[in-house]
C-alpha cells in the first residue's frame, strides 16, 4: 500500500509540472492580445528629520513644539533633494506661513533714476585777479568787502606811487619839448617812449589823456577793474604796501557756475561724462537748469564718501550763488537684455554674495552669484543664474540660514572641520 501511495504522488507532481509548462506555453501570447496593465509606484514617505525653530534656524528639536511666541517649529525632512549639499526641504503646508515667495530670472531693459544732491561753486577759469604793475600804497579802497558786484571801468583803489608819479613827470617834460619844437624827431620819440612807458606801468589812455590835458601830475592814481564781476577776496587794506605782481584782489564772473554732484560709489557705474543733467532749487520749484556732466573726480571725498562730477551751467541773471544747494536727477543710459533679479533676493556678506533658488517643489538651495550694477528696485547678475531659474524674494534669510547649519552639521558629522 505504501508503493501504491507513493507511486500517485509521483504521478501527481508530473502532471503538475506539465501542466504548468504547457500553461506557460500558452500564456506567453496573450502579452500581445491583451493591454497590459500597469501600476505606479508608492512614493516612500518622507521621514522627518527634526523641527527647528522658525526663528531662529540653530535650535532644532526631536518632537514637535512651539516657540516662545507660540509659532509651531518647521519640520524638516529628508529626501533626494534635501541631502544635496546646502539643500534645504520645506513642507508645502510650512511653505505658506514662513511667507516664501520666489519669481523667475528675466532680461530686461534695466534703466535707473538718479537723485542727488548738489552744490553751486564759482567757476575757476572764469577768476580774473587784479594787480599794479609799479610800486606804492593804498590810498583808499572803493571795495569794501566780497561779494560786491564790480563793473568793468570801476574804481577799485587810489594807489600813491612815487614811480608812477615819476613817469608821468618825464611824459609831461617830452610834451613839452613837442610843443615847443612841434618838427623835432627826437623829442616826438621821447614823448612817444614816455607814453609807452605809462601803459607797461597799467595806466589806461584816458588817464594819460587828461595827464597831457591838464599837465597835471597827481601824487595818487586810480586803479580801475579791468573786467566785471563779483570780488571773492581782497588782499590789501589801506595803508598796504603794493607791489607788481601781487594780487589785489579776485574778481569772479558770475554769468557761468559750476555745480558739483555728489555721487556714491554704487552710483558710479551707471555714470560718464556727457550725461545729461536736471538741476532744480528745493525752494523755487519753477527753477530748473540743465547741464552736461563734464568731469567726474577720480578721488572719494573722505569724509563724505561721495565723489564729485561737475556740471557747468549757465547763469546769465546770477540768480545761482556760491554754496547754494540744488536737487540734481540723472538717467543715464538704459542697459538693453540685462539678466536681472529683484534687489530684494540679494543677500551680502563679508564674504559671499548669493540668492537662494527653488531646485525643486519644496527644495531650495543657495547659489553664489556675481552681481553687476543696481537699480532701485533691480540688480543685474553678472554670473552664477541662468534666465528662467527661480530666486526666493521672501524668507530667503531663513532659507539661507537653515542651508548654512545642515552644511556644517553634514561636515560635523563625517569629522571636517567647518
Amino acid at each position: 500500500m505504501n508503493r501504491k501511495f507513493v507511486s500517485a504522488v509521483i504521478l501527481s507532481l508530473a502532471i503538475g509540472f506539465a501542466a504548468g509548462a504547457i500553461i506557460v506555453r500558452g500564456g506567453l501570447p496573450s502579452r500581445e492580445i491583451g493591454p497590459k496593465t500597469q501600476t505606479r509606484p508608492t512614493p516612500p514617505e518622507k521621514t522627518v528629520l527634526y523641527w527647528r525653530n522658525p526663528m531662529n534656524p540653530s535650535i532644532h528639536s526631536d518632537h514637535p513644539m512651539k516657540d516662545n511666541m507660540g509659532m509651531d517649529y518647521i519640520p524638516v525632512y529628508s529626501g533626494p533633494s534635501a541631502s544635496a549639499k546646502n539643500a534645504v526641504s520645506v513642507d508645502p503646508r510650512i511653505r505658506q506661513t514662513l511667507g516664501i515667495r520666489v519669481v523667475p530670472v528675466v532680461r530686461r531693459t534695466f534703466f535707473r533714476t538718479i537723485r542727488t544732491a548738489a552744490t553751486v561753486v564759482f567757476d575757476r577759469h572764469r577768476s580774473r585777479t587784479v594787480s599794479t604793475r609799479f610800486r606804492g600804497w593804498i590810498r583808499d579802497l572803493s571795495v569794501r568787502a566780497p561779494g560786491d558786484a564790480i563793473r568793468k571801468g570801476s574804481l577799485l583803489a587810489w594807489v600813491y606811487s612815487p614811480e608812477l608819479a615819476s613817469t608821468e613827470r618825464e611824459d609831461l617834460i617830452a610834451l613839452e619839448a613837442v610843443r615847443s619844437d612841434p618838427g623835432s624827431k627826437d623829442d616826438r620819440n621821447l614823448l612817444d617812449a614816455a607814453r609807452e612807458r605809462l601803459r607797461l606801468l597799467g595806466v589806461p589812455d584816458s588817464e594819460i589823456s587828461r595827464l597831457e590835458k591838464t599837465g597835471k601830475s597827481r601824487s595818487t592814481v586810480p586803479v580801475l577793474s579791468p573786467y566785471s564781476g563779483i570780488v571773492s577776496s581782497i588782499s590789501v587794506r589801506v595803508g598796504s604796501e603794493i607791489v607788481p605782481g601781487r594780487p589785489l584782489m579776485t574778481l569772479i564772473d558770475p554769468s557761468r557756475v559750476w555745480v558739483d554732484v555728489a555721487l556714491y560709489p554704487t552710483q558710479l557705474a551707471w555714470v560718464k561724462a556727457g550725461d545729461q543733467v536736471i538741476l532744480r532749487v528745493p525752494a523755487m520749484a519753477e527753477r530748473t537748469y540743465r547741464g552736461t556732466l563734464q568731469f567726474v573726480d577720480p578721488e572719494i571725498n573722505a569724509k563724505s564718501r561721495t565723489v564729485r562730477a561737475r556740471v557747468p551751467v549757465e547763469n546769465p541773471d546770477g540768480f545761482l550763488k556760491s554754496g547754494m544747494y540744488l536737487e540734481a536727477t540723472l538717467h543715464p543710459d538704459p542697459r538693453p537684455r540685462a539678466l536681472v533679479i529683484p534687489r530684494a533676493a540679494l543677500i551680502r556678506t563679508g564674504s559671499r554674495t548669493v540668492v537662494i533658488t527653488e531646485v525643486g517643489e519644496g527644495h531650495f538651495r543657495p547659489v553664489r552669484v556675481r552681481a553687476g550694477i543696481r537699480s532701485e528696485h533691480w540688480v543685474e547678475i553678472l554670473s552664477g543664474l541662468r534666465e528662467g531659474d527661480r530666486v526666493v524674494v521672501s524668507g530667503q534669510f531663513l532659507l539661507d540660514a537653515e542651508s548654512r547649519f545642515e552644511n556644517v552639521s553634514e561636515r560635523m558629522e563625517k569629522g571636517v572641520r567647518p
